[in-house]
């Protein structure tokens, strides 16, 4: 069952297009991530869901129902802000309770409530404690829990998670998947971390200048990405300008030639695998999937010779910086694989076919 229908949705302020033209579906119980760079329309696409904006065109359906003009305060959402927006001057629970107060639930069914999602959130023993006196990830989930009190049919979160710190982030980001999972609450999530948005979501809608990039799960958005904008907003990769001769070898930078495995079920005048011999592509080749072997190793067409610049080393793994001649390359691997790997080694960078996908080139 789709719950959320989003059909041809644009908002434009003046001449300008915030959002263009969407087509969205959201499936029912799913954690779905709006990501994407700053001014590309996230946010105020998740506004517009929410009734805070109005579309200028297109329309927005919910459980079969036509919302794009339904007051905010009738749709039957819970919104977390990037702020909290949290109540400065009420306790933990009187936050919590506030959506239910509004609703003139009874109080008897007010407690109730707020007892459960204290214990849900883990904050039962603070239920009188003000606000102002918790952390930043407490309030995260007072607000989360604020949200969620009155039971609502979907849950939107605009980057909720921006203002901690890194490590109280990532914990966070796990409780709330967990939390999501557990209430099987459809859920929209804006980001502009790929992080975040990998860890979390089962599908990632990616949005550049007002529309929609494209639309995947997380780890068949970074293996297969449609094009140069994708590849480069979604992990780390290694994308080099090439000429492809439309028979599986594609010429690099400085002349080398590798052979390339074409992306299956993509037709060779397919965005993903532009095919005429001499279009404007990009190869992308992930770090993790670059070998890095020794220069004394046999030779072969896809092994370019190349000398360590830069290691990046973390304990457990290692992110060598390799200049090979006309570009350079970023490998990950570990001091495991790569024993003795030091500054000015001469290595062989070996890129496996099947790893070497062609995208689109980033449009001009």
């Amino acid at each position: 069952m789709t719950h959320l229908n989003l059909q041809a949705v644009t908002r434009r302020f003046g001449a300008v297009h915030a959002v263009d033209d969407v087509d969205l579906s959201v499936p029912d119980g799913k954690l779905v991530c709006f990501l994407g760079p700053s001014g590309c329309g996230k946010t105020t696409l998740l506004r517009m869901i929410a009734g805070l904006e109005t579309p200028t065109e297109g329309s927005i359906h919910f459980a079969g129902r036509d919302i794009t003009r339904l007051p905010a305060n009738r749709r039957d959402f819970g919104m977390v802000f990037q702020s909290l927006a949290l109540f400065p001057h009420m306790t933990v629970a009187q936050n919590v309770a506030y959506p239910l107060k509004l609703r003139k639930v009874a109080k008897a069914r007010q407690t109730r409530r707020v007892a459960e999602l204290l214990e849900l959130i883990q904050l039962p023993h603070m239920a009188n404690r003000p606000v102002t006196q918790l952390s930043g990830g407490q309030r995260q989930r007072v607000a989360i829990a604020r949200a969620i009190a009155s039971e609502p049919q979907l849950l939107l979160l605009d980057e909720p998670l921006s203002a901690l710190d890194a490590k109280l982030r990532e914990a966070m980001q796990v409780e709330i998947r967990l939390l999501q999972q557990r209430l099987g609450i459809t859920t929209i999530m804006v980001t502009h971390d790929q992080r975040e948005a990998m860890t979390m979501a089962d599908e990632i809608v990616v949005m550049e200048k007002g529309r929609i990039a494209q639309v995947g799960k997380p780890l068949d958005i970074y293996r297969d990405p449609v094009s140069e904008f994708v590849a480069d907003f979604i992990g780390l990769g290694n994308i080099l300008p090439v000429r492809y001769d439309g028979a599986g070898v594609v010429s690099l930078p400085g002349g080398r030639r590798i052979a390339v495995t074409p992306n299956p079920g993509a037709p060779l005048a397919d965005a993903r695998q532009p095919g005429a011999a001499g279009d404007a592509i990009r190869l992308l080749i992930r770090p993790e999937d670059i070998c890095v072997k020794a220069a004394t190793e046999a030779p072969n067409p896809n092994r370019l010779p190349g000398t360590v610049t830069f290691i990046r080393d973390v304990g457990a793994s290692l992110e060598a910086t390799i200049d090979c001649v006309g570009f350079t390359l970023t490998a990950a691997t570990t001091p495991r694989e790569t024993p003795g790997l030091a500054l000015g080694m001469p290595v062989l960078a070996e890129l496996p076919p099947h790893a070497c996908k062609l995208i689109a080139a980033r449009a001009a």
